[in-house]
């Protein structure tokens, strides 16, 4: 009996080739003992190699994870001194997790001797002294303070004839003392703009269902780089993802100012959801004991039962726990330097056990009834702006018929009792543009207004209220879409949506991003069939295809599958044999360093397409294949088609998913001499940029350190406001001279001629 099978993420992919230059096999919970020296930390990490400097926060400390605050993946890019040779607190004995070596070294001068046959004297070479750095008051931050030590010498008898060495013992004339040290350290600083010391847990828009606001952070079996921890065994079981709060300042805060930590936290969301035995757990650094204090209240159990996502995921709930000492008079917590992390217990072997969390806040003059927020907030991104896709070529798209008819922005009010009671008039502004390959209005401001009540749900209708560019020549078009809430609250990060509607060669129902993974089973039958249906406005060419696949490890590296494509199905007529118009040769599951957002690119001989037509896959295997599953995305769902039982049947009907979505298989269309590795695509190239919001300074991780790029500004009406040329040396921009508002960047690689992309909201100084 072949059925399809809905199973958990074995990796994720996106993030795993995102951050493939970035990955080592050092566990990322390596850093330990922090010191604050003079308002700034002091962190040991990467196996005690690497020295992090890191400010300290203030109160109150707030995170809504709508912009990226975790620790970048490329911190070490910015080490800016190497240090050799230190002693003192850097080493294991003061508690840091240094990576140290032990030797003997001597006080005084030592000598290294030969023999020389022709004089039949012996030769001597003073050694040259080792320095070391004493760190016993700069806390691994030398302050000059140096030791210069000999390496061990030792007395040599020799051959008087052959001038062979032939006896060596250890010169005790000078006083020998054994020293620990760290042969190496690196020193670079934590960028300002994050909150958070880790990156293991994974921040993303979405994982999580009807979320707080805009962003969460999700908490499960996969590390840093979407790896699983240990899938060694099935049942490997511990403590998965922990992300541990920057050093907080809390020395000049008592207990009578009342602190209090509140957060909202999802068991599941779009994932699988945390069963019993598994626990999402909050832990307060104890300044005190030096240890890390399981805390009450701070232990939230999974569910009883086990079951794939619900069709109604549970909801967010929040917990407040208040910053209290167990002992009198001792400020435990209250110091500088104090931290929070939360951590999961539960499976290490992939995207299961899953925990959202969102709106992180911590501040004083607080209680256990302040539950409140005022924040009004978008809690998802904007939605493609398509009808039938996620994405088209610009080949087929004809403009309004091709645009949806309704798309829905979701909003929240975080204060309750105001929603309920006096839901305040909210008006928001939306609009849209064309920023590639030219400048013009889409979608004209407009301004409406709105009662926002505890959830609420604004609606939009592209395809009446848009008007895109007519038929055009060129190879690529961007519209950008984008929603304001003009309403003064406590975060206005979270108050800003948009979304770049790509139109290049691109046919997918996805969105970009795998909750799950499905795939075809049948034990009495190595016969498993997957096929999607798409409908175009006209002939087309098929150059290309692109699968993520949900598994990037040798575990199905030897399933035999073949890609197919069908002209039609027949999916009444039993025991109906199909033929594919075209089929691959046998293949495995193909994964690069260099795919496209984790999808593996197959480039293929032009092949014909008719307006309608399957496409999808076959294998002579009794194995799970595992393609991503996007269930953020229902476009796909109705046309899916499995084979079972001799016939064809479509996935929504015969045998529903639970919960609908879109398998992650994209069609590349249009002449052969198109790109299909994501070149030039704007949507699968954004540029990192940071601090954003910004008062002025905004620095850019560039993909290639070797090539110079042209940056420019656009605001939302398409009109370019600053430009310059930045370089690996010079990748920083004072935008300080442009109004406050929000701006489209575009970089272009000088080089190569890709184009990169994303939004930066310039804020008031």
């Amino acid at each position: 009996m072949a059925q399809l099978v809905l199973s958990p993420l074995n990796y994720n992919p996106r993030l795993y080739y995102s951050t493939a230059k970035y990955q080592h096999s050092q566990s990322d919970h390596n850093y330990k003992n922090l010191l604050i020296v003079d308002s700034s930390a002091v962190i040991i990490e990467d196996s005690g190699t690497v020295l992090v400097e890191s400010d300290t926060l203030s109160l109150p400390f707030i995170d809504d994870f709508t912009y990226p605050s975790l620790r970048p993946y490329n911190y070490r890019d910015s080490i800016y001194d190497t240090i050799y040779n230190v002693v003192g607190p850097c080493d294991t004995a003061h508690g840091w997790n240094v990576a140290t070596v032990t030797d003997t070294f001597s006080f005084g001068p030592t000598y290294t001797y030969t023999y020389d046959t022709a004089t039949k004297s012996i030769d001597s070479t003073l050694n040259a002294p080792i320095i070391f750095l004493n760190s016993y008051t700069s806390n691994c931050f030398y302050s000059g303070d140096t030791v210069f030590l000999y390496p061990r010498g030792y007395i040599d008898v020799f051959d008087t004839i052959t001038g062979a060495l032939t006896f060596q013992i250890f010169d005790t004339t000078n006083t020998l003392v054994p020293i620990s040290y760290a042969p190496v350290l690196y020193k670079c600083k934590s960028p300002t703009y994050t909150k958070w010391l880790d990156n293991n847990a994974y921040q993303n828009y979405t994982s999580a269902y009807l979320p707080p606001t805009l962003g969460v952070v999700t908490l499960d079996g996969l590390n840093a780089y979407g790896q699983p921890y240990d899938n060694s065994s099935p049942t490997n079981w511990g403590i998965a993802d922990i992300l541990t709060s920057k050093p907080i300042n809390l020395g000049s805060v008592s207990y009578a100012d009342s602190v209090y930590l509140s957060f909202f936290y999802q068991p599941g969301g779009f994932g699988y959801d945390a069963v019993v035995g598994d626990s999402l757990v909050v832990q307060f650094y104890n300044g005190f004991t030096n240890q890390w204090d399981d805390v009450p209240m701070g232990s939230m159990t999974g569910d009883s039962i086990p079951t794939i996502p619900p069709a109604a995921p549970d909801g967010f709930r929040q917990v407040l726990i208040k910053l209290d000492s167990t002992i009198t008079g001792v400020r435990t917590y209250l110091f500088n330097g104090f931290q929070f992390r939360f951590l999961n217990y539960g499976p290490l072997t992939g995207s299961v056990d899953i925990w959202n969390l969102d709106y992180v806040r911590l501040d004083k003059n607080r209680n256990m009834t302040d539950t409140s927020i005022n924040d009004v907030a978008f809690q998802y991104q904007y939605p493609s702006i398509l009808k039938n896709y996620s994405e088209m070529p610009i080949e087929q798209f004809t403009g309004t018929p091709d645009l949806a008819d309704t798309i829905a922005l979701y909003v929240d009010n975080l204060n309750p009792t105001q929603a309920a009671t006096n839901p305040p008039a909210t008006p928001y502004t939306t609009m849209a543009n064309e920023t590639f390959p030219n400048a013009s209005i889409v979608f004209a401001p407009l301004t409406n207004t709105f009662n926002a009540g505890l959830e609420n749900t604004l609606y939009l209708f592209p395809n009446t209220q848009y008007a895109p560019p007519g038929t055009t020549s060129d190879t690529m078009m961007v519209i950008n879409s984008q929603s304001v809430l003009n309403n003064p609250d406590i975060l206005p990060a979270n108050d800003t949506i948009s979304h770049d509607q790509v139109l290049y060669n691109t046919l997918a129902y996805d969105d970009g991003t795998a909750e799950m993974a499905i795939g075809v089973t049948n034990l009495f039958s190595p016969t498993n069939k997957l096929a999607y249906d798409f409908t175009l406005n006209q002939p087309d060419t098929l150059v290309g295809f692109q699968v993520m696949f949900g598994n990037v490890s040798v575990d199905v590296s030897q399933l035999v599958f073949n890609f197919n494509l069908w002209y039609s199905l027949d999916t009444n007529n039993v025991f109906y044999v199909d033929t594919p118009v075209y089929t691959t040769n046998n293949l495995v599951p193909y994964y690069t360093v260099d795919s496209v957002n984790g999808y593996t690119t197959y480039r293929i001989p032009p092949v014909y397409l008719p307006t309608h037509f399957y496409f999808g896959w076959s294998q002579a295997d009794v194995n799970n294949l595992q393609v991503g599953y996007d269930v953020n995305s229902t476009k796909g769902y109705q046309h899916i088609y499995f084979f079972a039982n001799g016939v064809w049947e479509n996935a929504s009907i015969d045998a529903p998913l639970y919960p609908p979505g879109s398998p992650m298989i994209r069609l590349l269309l249009g002449h052969s001499n198109l790109y299909t590795s994501g070149i030039k695509n704007i949507a699968t190239n954004p540029v990192k940029v940071y601090p954003n919001p910004t008062t002025g300074i905004v620095t850019f991780d560039l993909p290639d350190d070797g090539n110079t790029y042209t940056v420019q500004f656009y605001s939302m009406v398409g009109q370019m406001n600053f430009s310059q040329t930045i370089n690996n040396t010079s990748n920083v921009i004072n935008i300080g001279s442009l109004d406050p508002g929000i701006y489209l960047i575009r970089m272009t690689d000088n080089a190569t001629g890709i184009v990169y992309q994303n939004k930066i909201v310039k804020s008031e100084k």
